[in-house]
């Protein structure tokens, strides 16, 4: 099975669920969500879906100097970010409700 549909749907509520968990600059981000097991996880994916978040207002950010190399810039949920993220997680354990369902409607004992 494909999933980078899948990826591209959830990435958005796995990067925000990774930053609700204390402010995170985007290569942390990223490291963590291929920790998790979104190995596939594309810098420009994880990056992109960050400004998107932020022009949104989901989050906020700052900038931390660097020893080693430019500023880095940290994520942290705004309120609404926190709304976006508890309404996320609702919609999504809605679908996987229905979609196991279906799969186990199907399966073959």
């Amino acid at each position: 099975m494909d999933t980078s549909q899948l990826l591209k749907g959830v990435l958005p509520m796995a990067a925000l669920s990774v930053i609700s968990t204390g402010d995170a600059y985007g290569y942390e981000v990223l490291h963590e969500l291929r920790s998790a097991g979104l190995g596939t996880v594309g810098d420009a994916s994880v990056y992109g879906t960050l400004q998107r978040a932020y022009d949104a207002g989901l989050l906020s950010s700052y900038l931390v100097a660097s020893d080693s190399g430019p500023s880095r810039r940290y994520y942290s949920l705004t309120p609404t970010g926190q709304v976006a993220l508890k309404d996320a997680r609702e919609t999504w354990d809605v679908f996987c409700d229905v979609v196991t369902g279906l799969l186990d409607r199907g399966a073959t004992p």
